[in-house]
């Protein structure tokens, strides 16, 4: 693994924290024992494998097992959804199987423990300082603002845009406040299309953006609206098809494909962070030499 995504994996905070619930001391440790010890798929009992697992780890792990019962189910229930419409059946890779189980634990823990899970993150984050030498960086503490985003840093090809179908289905299970519009930023046209047609397969009601509602879809609320970064600005200006981010106010789903060099630069940035604002928000972005995630990066 290169130096620079090794020094990175050392600052993704929560995904540190994770593997350590998990019972693993890395990412790198956790993903390398589940891909050679752990079979994909579920077994006979309905259960996944990798529950199983986990469960047979004893105190190594730090779930309730009635949690982790709770998020298999809730895994396999949502791939059932996803597979229901399709011909090949989709089979869990055990890395978006463990992607998959971390949105469960966040999700579950951000909409009926926020402040306990605040408060551990930070302890989490103190006793990894006071383990650092003289002259290391130190981490810097969550605030609530940094609960409400997911990024999911994988390499090009290992399903990315299925993890954002599982979290579509895993948002709206735990989710219980209407959501004024949920969207999904695309960096041009033609990956419009083609996240449409994927999100279909998956049972995922889906529509272009259509620039005459402005910004306000009158259809049903699980309908995921799919709009290019480009047509995003911070003031609408003369007869385009732009769009002013303040079209979109409200409590907001976004999620956000950056895996094919779409990222935009700090004015999208800008406009996707403001998208945001109120609800949850969950990136699926490429692996890069010098990447810069948020606290919530998942790889």
């Amino acid at each position: 693994m290169q130096k620079g995504i090794l020094q990175l994996e050392n600052r993704l905070i929560l995904v540190a924290w994770l593997n350590h619930l998990l019972g693993y001391p890395s990412n790198q440790e956790m993903l390398g024992n589940i891909e050679k010890h752990v079979a994909e798929g579920f077994a006979a009992d309905g259960h996944s494998h990798l529950y199983h697992h986990l469960i047979a780890q004893g105190d190594k792990v730090k779930i309730p097992a009635a949690d982790l019962e709770r998020y298999d189910a809730n895994i396999r229930q949502h791939l059932e959804q996803i597979n229901r419409g399709r011909t090949e059946k989709i089979t869990l890779r055990y890395f978006q199987h463990l992607a998959a189980l971390c949105t469960e634990i966040v999700l579950d823990r951000l909409f009926h423990k926020k402040a306990e899970l605040l408060q551990e993150l930070n302890q989490f984050v103190a006793q990894r300082n006071a383990q650092r030498l003289p002259g290391e960086p130190k981490e810097n503490p969550f605030c609530e603002e940094d609960l409400t985003k997911l990024a999911y840093w994988m390499a090009t090809g290992s399903g990315k845009t299925l993890i954002l179908h599982l979290n579509y289905y895993q948002f709206r299970h735990y989710n219980r406040e209407p959501l004024d519009n949920i969207l999904l930023i695309t960096p041009n046209e033609g990956l419009s299309e083609q996240h449409l047609a994927e999100l279909a397969a998956s049972g995922i009601p889906a529509v272009r953006f259509d620039l005459n509602t402005g910004g306000l879809y009158r259809g049903d609320r699980d309908v995921v609206q799919v709009i290019e970064i480009t047509k995003l600005v911070g003031e609408k200006r003369g007869s385009g098809v732009s769009v002013p981010v303040e079209a979109f106010e409200g409590q907001n789903l976004i999620f956000v494909d950056e895996g094919h060099k779409g990222s935009g630069g700090e004015a999208w940035r800008k406009y996707r962070d403001a998208l945001g604002e109120p609800a949850l928000r969950s990136s699926i972005a490429p692996p890069s030499d010098k990447p810069s995630p948020p606290h919530g990066t998942i790889p």
